[in-house]
């Protein structure tokens, strides 16, 4: 219950500031001409139900402009000032990971919660197996390029009785700065240090271990999803949002949790993992202040607890200036609310 309450604090908190810039959160609909267009950008992870909530608004009058250009091309556009508003699913000022704070204000609003997913195209014995069981170092040695085919005793272990192919893995990334890129790889750094060595990435290229003679890298969850859902592409694995695989109609892997369990990314699943989800209340660090600490998200103990879950923030402007202004903020908190 404390976490709600920091959640609904902080959510509170970005809307007053909205409020404070003089603008109401809403408008009856007689005044629905009145709205401004605004035009955000960043995360792909969230795009799907960035897009629902934009086609939802339209009747109202409210038009928002947003393109799934990854988490750091979010934070880059609305600290430079092209960008009304980002999605990303990682904060600014993490070292080597995303741009540092803008000199322009801002706050954080947590948007979307979900499941990173392992989406696979696999066979075996002719069918589409859709019961792939992986461990947390299993999948660090994955992606890392250390477990390169279907068969290797590491996955036969999470898998015991299933005649896994003699199959190549084709592990598919991101080939843009994506704030779902460095949540999983965070993640696997946190629990998996001596399986995935290359700490946390925003650009999965940057890591030294990427190769592309080994991984595959694409651009947004639409790119990895789509390359997974070819036909042709059968041993290839990817990380996205669930909702992309649910969309494409692949698999996903489930996931080892600390209860010894397999699960799946399910809203239920996840959300029992984020009651563990805490909000750095540090405000000494302004890099990290107000937003996710997911530690204990990893390490809940629940059998539901999905492992790989997380959030996705709105990057909103907290005063006016770098092109926003009272009728920009008056769309921007309509869409919000």
């Amino acid at each position: 219950m404390r976490n709600r309450r920091y959640l609904s604090a902080l959510l509170t908190f970005a809307l007053a500031c909205i409020a404070t810039l003089g603008f109401g959160l809403s408008l009856p609909t007689a005044q629905a001409s009145t709205y401004t267009p605004i035009t955000g950008e960043g995360s792909s992870w969230a795009a799907n139900a960035i897009d629902d909530w934009r086609a939802s608004v339209v009747n109202k009058g409210i038009k928002v402009n947003f393109a799934a250009t990854g988490s750091v091309a979010g934070l880059t556009g609305f600290a430079n000032g092209s960008d009304d508003f980002a999605a990303s699913d990682i904060p600014f000022g993490i070292n080597n990971v995303s741009p540092n704070v803008p000199g322009r204000g801002f706050a954080y609003i947590p948007d979307v919660a979900g499941g990173t997913a392992l989406m696979y195209n696999l066979t075996v014995g002719g069918q589409k197996f859709t019961n792939l069981k992986l461990s947390g170092p299993t999948i660090a040695g994955i992606f890392e390029g250390t477990i390169t085919q279907w068969n290797d005793p590491k996955i036969k272990a999470d898998n015991p009785g299933v005649a896994l192919p003699p199959l190549k893995i084709t592990p598919v990334v991101r080939s843009d700065g994506a704030g779902s890129t460095a949540q999983f790889t965070l993640w696997m750094a946190k629990q998996f240090p001596s399986d995935w060595t290359c700490g946390e990435v925003s650009f999965f290229t940057n890591c030294n271990k990427y190769n592309p003679v080994v991984q595959q890298a694409k651009s947004g969850d639409n790119g990895v999803a789509g390359f997974v859902a070819q036909a042709g592409n059968v041993g290839s694995i990817g990380y996205v949002e669930y909702s992309y695989a649910l969309q494409s109609g692949y698999p996903v892997a489930k996931v080892l949790n600390k209860a010894g369990l397999y699960v799946l990314p399910t809203a239920s699943n996840v959300a029992v993992a984020l009651l563990k989800a805490q909000v750095n209340m540090d405000a000494s660090n302004p890099d990290t202040y107000l937003t996710q600490n997911l530690n204990a998200v990893y390490t809940d103990p629940d059998p539901r607890a999905y492992p790989i879950s997380s959030y996705s923030y709105f990057v909103i402007p907290t005063v006016n200036q770098s092109g926003f202004n009272a009728q920009k903020g008056q769309t921007l908190g309509a869409f919000t609310d």
